[in-house]
């Protein structure tokens, strides 16, 4: 028998889905400051945004308002354009490929902006993590 940390939250009206989804963020999560490029599968959309926190299966990303990113799209994440020679940003070597599992609209004062939760594909690449 496992048991989890997950803990059941309510979903806002209106939304689909059941009435209660697991939170899954209970891995310890580390503050972030860097740019990431989120691309479509089809190539169509590249939009640069920035990671605010990473964790061991996902990152928060503040990506610009009016792009459409929704809870269960799939983007890659680059810590480079695509052509260009990779970065070391949060030890992404190439790409990794992640979900939206959260959205959520952020009006600050300075910037407007989408606050955006995305769990990483496991691969057996490198697992994000802080590069000091």
């Amino acid at each position: 028998m496992t048991t989890s940390n997950a803990a059941a939250l309510p979903v806002s009206p209106g939304t689909a889905g059941p009435t209660n989804v697991l939170e899954r963020r209970f891995e310890p999560r580390r503050p972030a400051c860097c740019d990431l490029w989120m691309i479509d599968h089809h190539g169509s959309t590249i939009l640069r945004c920035r990671c605010t926190e990473v964790s061991r299966n996902g990152m928060r990303l503040s990506v610009p308002l009016g792009y459409g990113v929704a809870e269960g799209q799939r983007y890659e994440l680059r810590s480079h354009l695509p052509g260009a020679p990779p970065r070391t940003s949060l030890g992404l070597i190439g790409s990794r490929w992640a979900t939206v599992v959260r959205t959520q609209v952020a009006l600050e004062a300075n910037e407007h902006h989408l606050d955006v939760g995305v769990v990483l594909d496991h691969t057996d690449a490198l697992v994000p993590r802080v590069v000091s």
